[in-house]
């Protein structure tokens, strides 16, 4: 085994995990779980040519890759999505777990929803703020238009402001009714402007100790169900394909991430990670998103 180009979180040296791997002590990796925005994809959303020649190596020795993102299913990259290494995909920041290789079409295997009545609820409580207010549910993410537009507004970094306008579905109605019209609600997403809106917006969510919330930038809140998160999923979906955790590695860079960093066996926080998610991590790899960070971390172990 080649030696493994990581650095613990724990303040140990480069050496100190070459010697480590060298030595095998770094279990089979048996599953492979990865953030997309900032972790797997580059700063402006494509794919690194790296971790793509990772996922034909993935594919070809069999061991399944798994996006795990705050992101419907359905708006994970496709020539992530559409490859053969994906079976399964961590979604909606854990609320749904998906096999897109079945037969029969993409179909979920797992759901943890907050709901209509709590979105409801909430939604009632930040009306007056002027915030968005986006509703992940089945693969899209619905807003009320007038909200949509707001985002507009806002300061966002161009490629992650693009990426969120092209995904999202506004609708003609207002959000009460929107939400009704919705037979479930996974998870919620409020993009705010400044920092006292968005103070006022994490009190509306403390608000219902059912739910919490994380966030993946200055400007977003992801709510959820107090139970949901990506780690939860990560333990779940190992649990039901039989594969040992400690067999499992993961890759973050947010806040977002730092659930399913401590689930795995071995958590690695990419070089432009937030201080929050390289102190989760076991390991803080010395690349960044845009230098296909997974691959080259990944590669000496596989």
């Amino acid at each position: 085994m080649m030696p493994m180009h990581g650095v613990p979180a724990n303040g140990g040296t480069r050496g100190d995990v070459q010697a480590a791997s060298a030595a095998g002590t770094h279990a089979p990796v048996s599953i492979v779980f990865a953030d997309m925005d900032d972790t797997f994809l580059a700063t402006d959303k494509t794919v690194p040519a790296g971790n793509l020649a990772l996922l034909d190596r993935m594919g070809e020795k069999g061991v399944p890759f798994v996006p795990c993102t705050g992101r419907v299913w359905s708006a994970v990259a496709g020539q992530v999505l559409e490859h053969a290494a994906t079976h399964y995909v961590v979604a909606s920041d854990g609320a749904v777990v998906m096999d897109v290789r079945d037969a029969r079409g993409p179909r979920r295997l797992h759901l943890s929803a907050l709901g209509r009545k709590r979105a409801l609820a909430l939604y009632e409580r930040v009306r007056e703020l002027p915030v968005t207010f986006d509703a992940f549910w089945d693969g899209k993410i619905y807003v009320s238009r007038r909200r949509f537009e707001l985002m507009r507004g806002f300061d966002i970094p161009p490629y992650d402001r693009d990426m969120y306008l092209r995904y999202r579905t506004p609708v003609d109605v207002s959000t009460p009714q929107l939400l009704e019209s919705l037979p479930n609600v996974e998870r919620l997403t409020i993009f705010t402007g400044d920092d006292d809106v968005r103070a006022r917006a994490i009190e509306a969510v403390a608000a219902d100790p059912t739910l919490h919330y994380t966030y993946s930038s200055a400007r977003n809140l992801e709510v959820m169900d107090a139970g949901t998160s990506k780690g939860a999923a990560v333990r779940w979906l190992c649990d039901h394909l039989g594969i040992p955790r400690t067999q499992s590695v993961g890759f973050g860079d947010s806040p977002n991430d730092l659930t399913m960093l401590a689930a795995v066996g071995d958590g690695v926080a990419v070089a432009n990670a937030y201080p929050e998610a390289k102190a989760a991590a076991t390991h803080v790899a010395p690349w960044t998103c845009d230098e296909s960070a997974v691959a080259r971390y990944l590669e000496p172990l596989l």
